[in-house]
């Protein structure tokens, strides 16, 4: 298992390292034909400043571009020693936590429709199970589309639909290991508005998970909400902010709410760089962790 982990973690460096030479050489011709162009005054406003929709937790309504496409490699570490009962009421637990390192591929195929397709590598370790304890492999294959049905330019404001599917393709729980996936098929579906006001930018996403299929079990869906709001200071930095709340319903069973809070920068680097990094913390909740997550997304146009 070691060296099939280190083999899967090479695979990602390979990809990464890759990526990272395509955007540096394209990098380098926009450079060279920038300096062949006759210099021009630096008289660009501030208001003129471009802004970045993409947050850490919450969709924006921007699809890439017809015949352009991204490749996100993003990572995070999640822990929780403490937990929400029923009531609200915070209480110790044992050790939670979950490492994930994976890609996302993004690509523009026509004007304001998007496609992407992801996969995760996870490790994870839960000291509350009876056992195991510990577990990790591939997590669930997602796909799915954006289209972006209203933009004003004027008002600079757009809305978009998010729809997509998640497959059970990741490694299931059994007696040796805890499980990578969440063992049922759902369909997700968010819909989302971005909105800027000079240097402000703001995001409002509400969501819903429909699990389908025999294996479900008691799982009857998951509601979030979001809401996301960022301050481009500079070209390629921009502060951001976030609530972001969850409830899982189910049949028979309590159900799980939490809200949290993200904090971040969002930093595009260049037209083909963008490098997110962040921290959420959970801060209430009803029968769930109170974890703390941190995030790091780079991410490649071309």
């Amino acid at each position: 298992m070691k060296a099939h982990t280190t083999r899967k973690k090479a695979l990602y460096a390979a990809l990464m390292g890759l990526a990272m030479l395509t955007c540096a050489n394209r990098a380098l011709s926009q450079t060279a034909d920038s300096a062949a162009k006759p210099a021009e005054k630096a008289t660009v406003s501030e208001s003129l400043l471009a802004i970045e929709h993409a947050k850490l937790n919450t969709a924006d309504a921007s699809p890439v571009d017809p015949g352009h496409y991204e490749v996100e490699i993003g990572c995070s570490w999640t822990q929780a020693k403490r937990a929400w009962d029923g009531d609200g009421a915070a209480h110790s637990r044992g050790l939670a936590r979950e490492q994930a390192v994976g890609p996302t591929l993004t690509v523009g195929i026509m004007e304001n429709v998007d496609v992407s397709i992801g996969l995760d590598y996870l490790w994870l370790r839960d000291d509350d199970n009876a056992a195991p304890t510990t577990g990790e492999g591939f997590g669930d294959f997602s796909f799915g589309g954006r289209y972006r049905f209203f933009t004003s330019g004027k008002y600079r404001i757009e809305a978009a639909w998010i729809s997509g599917f998640t497959a059970p393709t990741g490694n299931h729980g059994n007696d040796d290991e805890l499980g990578a996936s969440q063992e049922f098929w759902s369909w997700d579906n968010s819909l989302v508005v971005s909105k800027d006001w000079e240097h402000w930018t703001m995001n409002a996403e509400l969501g819903w998970s429909l699990p389908f299929g025999e294996k479900r079990d008691d799982d009857r869906g998951t509601l979030i909400a979001n809401l996301a709001a960022g301050y481009q200071i500079l070209e390629w930095l921009q502060p951001e902010v976030e609530l972001n709340y969850s409830r899982e319903y189910a049949n028979g069973e309590a159900d799980e709410s939490a809200l949290a809070v993200t904090a971040g920068l969002v930093m595009p680097i260049n037209d083909c760089l963008r490098v997110n990094l962040g921290v959420q913390q959970a801060v209430w909740g009803e029968n769930a962790d109170k974890a703390t997550v941190a995030m790091l997304a780079v991410k490649l146009g071309f």
